[in-house]
């Protein structure tokens, strides 16, 4: 073998051939395929976790509804049935803000629980700043400090009118807010937890895929910047651009 062809040799042997190269070039393809489609599946199953544990307390509170002719946290006869629990009014509407029963949101979920719908033990009573903690007077989801809390936006009529500065304009009945609960403060949840265009991917596949109409909504978008792009119900859109979690959502009751 002369002088070339060993020089020839060395060459070959010391790198890679066209079809090695193809071969790890594939091989890392596939691994970055891999990686991002893994990540696509953990956001679509957190997703839907969050809508099956809406889903399971929205049918926790039709159950029962059905069973005592009233919504749970509403039940005016409540402490009767159980020892220490929370009457609402009876009206039908769990209570709101600072309305005359503010507290029926958190009876809704002692109500449930006493009644054997969800499991755990619940106070019925705000905590002492005045608002939520998980597995104390609320429920909590499996996702991001994620919880959940039953509300009425209008005590009256159920019509929210274009001067309210969270819902979009429209009747309303009682609802399930799901958002995230800051830990560190005793509050109601309204902390984002998810993208715009999560929110928007979420809406289109249980709902119309709009924030202001259908029964899944956020807030309005003055209410929570940059996740619906307009107060208007309408003409609302999900503020796609947006990568940061700016948005929670309420779920109408069925």
């Amino acid at each position: 073998m002369n002088n070339t062809q060993n020089s020839n040799h060395r060459i070959a042997s010391s790198g890679f051939t066209l079809v090695e190269l193809s071969i790890a070039l594939v091989i890392i393809g596939l691994l970055v395929g891999g990686i991002l489609s893994f990540g696509t599946f953990t956001k679509n199953a957190r997703m839907s976790t969050m809508m099956n544990e809406s889903k399971t307390l929205i049918s926790a509170f039709s159950q029962f509804q059905t069973r005592y002719g009233v919504p749970p946290g509403d039940m005016s006869t409540a402490s009767a049935s159980w020892a220490g629990a929370g009457n609402g009014d009876g009206n039908g509407v769990i209570r709101a803000g600072a309305t005359a029963q503010p507290l029926e949101r958190y009876y809704a979920f002692q109500h449930l629980a006493l009644a054997g719908f969800i499991q755990g033990t619940y106070t019925g009573v705000a905590n002492p700043q005045g608002g939520a903690t998980v597995g104390v007077n609320v429920v909590g989801g499996a996702v991001d400090n994620s919880a959940f809390i039953f509300d009425h936006p209008d005590a009256e009529d159920g019509f929210v009118d274009s001067t309210d500065t969270l819902y979009f304009e429209g009747v309303y009945g009682n609802i399930l807010r799901v958002a995230g609960l800051n830990p560190a403060s005793a509050n109601i949840p309204a902390l984002g937890l998810l993208a715009p265009k999560d929110a928007m991917s979420l809406d289109i596949k249980f709902d119309d895929g709009q924030p202001g109409t259908g029964n899944l909504l956020t807030p309005e978008g003055s209410a929570l910047a940059n996740c619906a792009s307009s107060d208007v119900a309408t003409s609302a859109v999900y503020t796609v651009s947006n990568d940061s979690k700016t948005c929670y959502f309420f779920m109408r009751m069925q």
